[in-house]
């Protein structure tokens, strides 16, 4: 029974090493200096579904991801949007998955 145990032990410690492996990639991920130019604009429209229209007013081609919230928890889709300057994209998400658009992220 005590071998059972110490497996059981190393495991679950095997497994929360790798989640704090995870989270730290993760959180590397989301520092200050990844972020949307302000040059790039989401305008959300609320129907039967919420609705973004992505435009980007920079000089390059910017790739971006939308983020929403669902009853304040946070979503963000797995839907990376590739918009040329001057140009405007529009995405949405059916109001089960997303209620409130929260802003762009890179991807």
């Amino acid at each position: 029974m005590s071998r059972i145990v110490r497996g059981l032990s190393a495991a679950v410690a095997g497994l929360a090493l790798v989640g704090a492996v995870t989270g730290t990639a993760n959180a590397a991920g989301t520092s200050a200096t990844s972020s949307v130019p302000s040059c790039v604009v989401g305008t959300p429209t609320y129907l039967v579904t919420v609705m973004v229209t992505i435009t980007n007013n920079c000089t390059t081609t910017q790739k971006v991801n939308v983020k929403y919230t669902k009853n304040g928890v946070t979503y963000i889709p797995d839907k990376c949007h590739t918009v040329s300057p001057g140009q405007s994209v529009t995405t949405s998400e059916a109001i089960w998955s997303a209620d409130r658009y929260v802003g762009l992220v890179p991807c």
